[in-house]
């Protein structure tokens, strides 16, 4: 029998130093993330997880925070079913930072899914009101979390996933057939 599996791209962006690979590492691994160090370009997490009986493969990435990655950003955006806009609740910067990504992300997409992710909730938020006043005035969905200490970090996902599949559902969701992949050959 075949097994169908649905390809889900979740891209990560947000200021450096706010968390992002950190949350990722939390999510697929379940550990804290011991070595910080900044990302370079972009990274890639690979999770498999079955939500409402559908088989989902999913691709995160993790792009860089510096400025002088901000033009490669969008190639890998581009294609996502969902991008997660990472600030740091601690840091009014990094929710600034956050607020022009979300912008950027609208010129260049279509309807995108879009969820802002406030980390280090074990840290005093100094953003909360006016986040939240952004993400309920711009339509999106807003979360909290901590890397840290993994504070619904996996609960979050869950939420985030589970509200993607409902949204794309019938929508050009990429289908993989587990076992034609096998067969498939160049040329």
């Amino acid at each position: 029998m075949l097994q169908v599996e649905h390809e889900l791209k979740i891209v990560v962006l947000g200021e450096a130093s706010v968390g992002k690979t950190s949350i990722l590492h939390r999510y697929v691994t379940g550990n804290e993330y011991t070595c910080p160090v900044s990302t370079i370009n972009a990274s890639f997490f690979k999770k498999k997880l079955t939500v409402n009986n559908i088989h989902l493969n999913i691709q995160l990435w993790d792009t860089a925070g510096q400025e002088k990655f901000n033009s490669i950003t969008p190639m890998y955006y581009r294609n996502a079913d969902i991008i997660l806009i990472v600030f740091a609740v601690d840091c009014i910067h990094s929710f600034e930072r956050a607020v022009n990504q979300v912008n950027e992300v609208r010129s260049k997409l279509n309807k995108p899914f879009i969820v802002l992710l406030g980390n280090k909730s074990d840290l005093i938020n100094v953003v909360q009101n006016v986040a939240e006043e952004f993400a309920r005035d711009s339509g999106y969905g807003i979360y909290y979390l901590s890397a840290a200490n993994g504070d619904r970090v996996e609960e979050v996902f869950g939420k985030i996933i589970e509200e993607a599949c409902k949204t794309n559902g019938n929508s050009d969701q990429r289908l993989v057939v587990e076992s034609e992949k096998a067969k498939k050959k160049c040329c």
